[in-house]
């Protein structure tokens, strides 16, 4: 018995338990008081994608209907920040997203069940500041997700929460899986906002008629660790028209350069606008290999492995790195 006394009271003296009725106490099983357990403020903002409705389609919608932000650590455990902690759960809200008969569902408390947001127009919704400011337990986090719910409204045309088509029509979203994203490695310690990038045209696939929700082209940055990417393309590098063309970003390395359906999909893309510039903001910091795709509208999200013969386009950088904070300033 003495055997597993010494080493019991050693540990008791260790955390400061130096009084005899104090140690008493725990020998007889009440439990050694804890240290208190540290948080710090965490904020998620939200990129602003360019609305890219295809041409012809003015009125389509890819309304999400999300119901929390969630953190997992090293150990499993999943922090949720629910609507309850987000900044304006209602001023957020795609309204045509939402049956004019219908509203939102709301909880016990009073607060809505979710918020909805059309990706096609979510230039024209503040999402900045979606979750400002709550206080997380101070440690290491593995991933980070949108969960996105399904279910319908229950009015005249079944509505579901979660869809893709027009006012009229509307096809159901097929949600797989959350939008989540692995191996963030987050070390939250001091005051942390991450901001969420959204590329449609990765995310949303039309398969068999039927409309999936993928992770792919979902991103999640630690603003510390982000820098920014511009510069202009040279027309005279795509043969008819730079109308339609993008910039693909890949890690430095890559075995291939592929669509956004293949095994080795661009980590980041960007439209190249009217005035032959591109931009990609909120890139991890790292290297990587930059493709100007001069016919990218042909490499669509409801073509799934579509060939592409990006290792054979004119232009291509190699190893640029992307430092945090910085903005680099690359021409193509």
């Amino acid at each position: 018995m003495k055997k597993v006394l010494i080493p019991m009271l050693a540990t008791l003296f260790v955390v400061g338990c130096s009084d005899s009725d104090e140690v008493s106490n725990l020998l007889e099983g009440e439990t050694a008081p804890q240290a208190e357990e540290q948080e710090a403020p965490v904020s998620v903002d939200v990129e602003l994608p360019d609305k890219e409705v295809p041409d012809g389609a003015d009125d389509l919608q890819a309304c999400l209907a999300i119901d929390a932000v969630s953190l997992t650590d090293l150990s499993g455990k999943i922090i949720e920040l629910t609507t309850k902690s987000m900044s304006d759960p209602y001023g957020v809200n795609s309204t045509q997203c939402i049956p004019a008969d219908s509203e939102i569902p709301v909880d016990n408390d009073g607060f809505p069940k979710f918020i909805v947001i059309d990706l096609y127009d979510i230039s024209g919704v503040d999402l900045v500041n979606l979750i400002s400011d709550q206080l997380l337990p101070v440690g290491e986090y593995t991933s980070m997700a949108l969960s996105v719910l399904q279910g319908s409204y229950g009015d005249f045309l079944d509505t579901p929460y979660s869809y893709v088509g027009n006012p009229v029509d509307k096809l159901k979203m097929d949600i797989v899986d959350d939008l989540k994203v692995d191996g963030l490695n987050i070390n939250i310690d001091v005051p942390t906002t991450f901001t969420m990038s959204f590329d449609i045209r990765s995310m949303i696939q039309l398969v068999n008629d039927a409309y999936v929700l993928k992770s792919e082209g979902f991103r999640v940055v630690d603003n510390l660790l982000a820098g920014k990417l511009f510069g202009d393309i040279d027309v005279s590098s795509c043969v008819e028209s730079a109308k339609g063309a993008y910039v693909y970003l890949y890690p430095s390395g890559s075995e291939q350069y592929g669509d956004l359906g293949s095994d080795y999909a661009p980590s980041y893309t960007a439209k190249v606008q009217k005035d032959n510039s591109y931009s990609v903001d909120y890139v991890q910091q790292g290297e990587y290999d930059l493709v100007l795709v001069c016919d990218a509208l042909m490499d669509l999200p409801n073509e799934i492995d579509l060939d592409i013969d990006l290792d054979g386009e004119a232009v291509k950088y190699q190893n640029q790195y992307v430092e945090a904070g910085g903005e680099a300033y690359r021409n193509l």
